[in-house]
């Protein structure tokens, strides 16, 4: 069992063997779309897009293509935080885990530089990242309620 977020509108993941091993429970459980820019099968959207080299850049690209204006980051510690391969611990046997995390600084540089329009705010409490803006994840919250 993995943990996700059933109600969300979009569920994307660009590995086939998390595909392989979750695509049955996300059939039962997930109503929203669920994107991949690999070929998974019919019930799962084939976007064609550059997705980078992790799924949180993929992330931040597909947000991009979107038209999104403003991106908020959670997770994104692009290290081995706490020795664990990714902010949410490390992949059950069978799938892969973070292993070029010292690469994941400069790629995600590239990501910043490819969306200048693009508001991205990294929230995460521990991160290796430069390339974005910080910001406290209650102000985040906060702007956006008066925003409202």
């Amino acid at each position: 069992m993995f943990q996700w977020c059933p109600w969300a509108d979009v569920l994307y993941a660009m590995d086939r063997v998390w595909w392989d091993r979750y695509l049955a429970e996300v059939e039962k459980k997930f109503s929203g779309r669920k994107i991949s820019p690999i070929y998974i099968n019919p019930s799962v959207q084939y976007i064609r897009f550059w997705h980078g080299c992790n799924s949180g850049q993929g992330a931040i690209h597909l947000a991009a293509l979107w038209g999104a204006k403003k991106v908020i980051l959670l997770g994104y510690d692009a290290q081995h935080t706490g020795g664990q391969a990714h902010c949410h611990g490390d992949h059950p046997k069978g799938l892969l885990n973070a292993g070029a995390v010292s690469d994941w600084p400069d790629q995600f540089q590239y990501t910043a530089n490819a969306h200048p329009g693009l508001e991205i705010i990294n929230c995460t409490r521990q991160t290796a990242l430069t390339c974005f803006e910080r910001r406290e994840l209650d102000d985040e919250i906060k702007v956006a309620g008066r925003s409202k």
